[in-house]
């Protein structure tokens, strides 16, 4: 979509209006941070280089919120605001860096999920076809013993059960929807381009 189109269409949504800015240049809604140092971004416990830093979980969340709220046909764009005094412009690039490292690391967390799930209905769907193909090779069979018809309900009770595991979880919100939409969410992010400004903050 082009870009004059994407801000008309902006400009008729309030609520995208009222919650996020609009770059007109690149077409992108603007995600904005504003933190008091550069650290606060990433996960106070971990030691690691900024460039391998986890975020800060509160961000994901954060994160993860306003890409919910945001139609998936705009791209989106990381601006963060951190206090002039508490800047370091010669650590931006592995701050990015960092930001970047940790969606890919989720992005692809997630995919090797879906790929699992995927694997575990198909299981569940040959499991039920072999009860349910079972059960009907057993139908013919006498029945006047209980076990047997016990059997033969058990049977068809579990394929239907088996079959209806699978559908869930590749159909429902606890299953392939969700991490579909995460993965969506993480690639987004990482298409979009993290900015790091300085603001003079007002001291206390």
């Amino acid at each position: 979509m082009p870009s004059r189109d994407k801000y008309m269409r902006y400009e008729r949504d309030h609520f995208l209006k009222e919650s996020y800015a609009f770059d007109r240049d690149s077409g992108r809604i603007v995600i904005e941070l504003l933190l008091e140092k550069q650290i606060y971004l990433f996960n106070e416990w971990d030691n690691a280089a900024l460039n391998r830093k986890d975020l800060d979980p509160d961000l994901i969340y954060f994160l993860e919120e306003c890409s919910d709220e945001i139609p998936f046909e705009y791209e989106v764009q990381l601006k963060i605001a951190i206090n002039e005094r508490e800047r370091d412009p010669v650590c931006e690039a592995a701050i990015a860096e960092g930001i970047q490292s940790q969606f890919r690391h989720y992005m692809r967390a997630n995919t090797r999920k879906l790929k699992e799930l995927y694997k575990r209905a198909a299981l569940y769907v040959l499991i039920s076809a072999g009860f349910l193909l079972l059960a009907g090779l057993l139908e013919g069979l006498t029945l006047d013993r209980p076990i047997n018809a016990a059997m033969l309900q058990g049977l068809y009770v579990g394929g239907w059960v088996f079959l209806w595991e699978a559908i869930s979880e590749v159909s429902f919100s606890r299953g392939s929807a969700a991490l579909t939409q995460k993965i969506k969410t993480y690639k987004r992010f990482l298409r979009a381009p993290v900015v790091l400004i300085g603001v003079e903050q007002d001291k206390p």
